[in-house]
């Protein structure tokens, strides 16, 4: 795992390399806008804002990596220590200063997802958009948007799962899309035992979204050659094979589309109070059948 720990620092390092050539071609532009021909000044400007942004994405990713890289080590310190070993996603609720975060992505296939938690809050709060078809990933993937709610807005705008997470005491969720020029990649989620979204939040949110997409999904930093995970985030992820496996059987069994066999699965988690990958195994060994 000390292998790990030397992976993740020479990622801080690529990416910090990296920004550090998009800050100076930053400058540069920046200079060149207020000096140079008139008729190029806009582009200019234009450039030095890009650059600025490529700048930012990189230093976000190099942070979390960082922080990583040293709860790892931490934890690598501690022989024996009964604490579980530390997870990407808890360094990214970290850097955004929440209790809880999730990161769903999609799959090339319509309906599967990849969901990479922080713990077991994070968990919990992605089998609930699951089981109710309802909540903050579920609606910012539908509409392409950033979605927040706070206090009692949770259980007015969703119905079964606001009250169903503030059961497990987050008072505040947000939702941010992760795109890549067109395509739609997947939901980064953060969640708040506190019954507000402050400013800092809702920017370190877009900014790790951001981060997320381009430095980790789209490659960023971490060449093969220098043997950097390059996407850790996946690494970690939970793939819910079980569930799209089980949603086919269903769908012959009770004569039905797989959309519809998804929704059977749902409710009947719902209904017993059950994680649907739990109902999903039951159906895949054959102890349970739903039509």
């Amino acid at each position: 795992m000390w292998g790990d720990v030397a992976a993740l620092w020479r990622r801080v390092a690529s990416e910090q390399q990296r920004a550090a050539r998009a800050g100076a071609l930053a400058a540069g532009y920046a200079a060149r806008s207020a000096e140079g021909p008139e008729s190029f000044r806009p582009l200019y400007a234009r450039m030095a804002e890009l650059q600025r942004r490529i700048e930012a994405r990189h230093r976000t990713s190099a942070d979390i990596h960082e922080l990583h890289a040293r709860r790892l080590a931490a934890w690598l310190d501690r022989p024996g220590a009964s604490a579980l070993r530390p997870v990407f996603m808890a360094a990214i609720a970290s850097t955004m200063g929440t209790a809880s975060a999730t990161a769903t992505l999609r799959g090339q296939r319509r309906g599967t997802r990849v969901v990479a938690v922080s713990d077991a809050v994070g968990r919990a709060a992605s089998d609930l958009e699951i089981v109710t078809g309802e909540g903050p990933a579920t609606e910012a993937a539908r509409n392409d948007t950033l979605v927040s709610a706070a206090g009692r807005t949770l259980r007015d705008r969703w119905p079964q799962f606001g009250p169903a997470i503030a059961d497990l005491g987050i008072l505040a969720v947000i939702a941010v899309p992760m795109r890549l020029d067109a395509s739609r990649l997947g939901v980064l989620c953060a969640y708040n035992r506190e019954p507000v979204i402050g400013g800092h939040t809702i920017e370190a949110a877009g900014r790790i979204a951001e981060a997320l997409t381009h430095s980790l999904l789209a490659g960023g930093a971490g060449a093969p050659e220098d043997a950097t995970p390059l996407v850790p985030v996946v690494e970690e992820a939970d793939y819910q094979a079980v569930v799209h496996q089980a949603a086919g059987m269903v769908s012959v069994q009770c004569e039905c589309a797989v959309g519809d066999a998804e929704a059977l699965l749902r409710a009947h988690a719902f209904a017993e109070d059950q994680p649907v990958e739990e109902v999903a195994r039951r159906i895949v060994r054959g102890s349970l059948r739903l039509c």
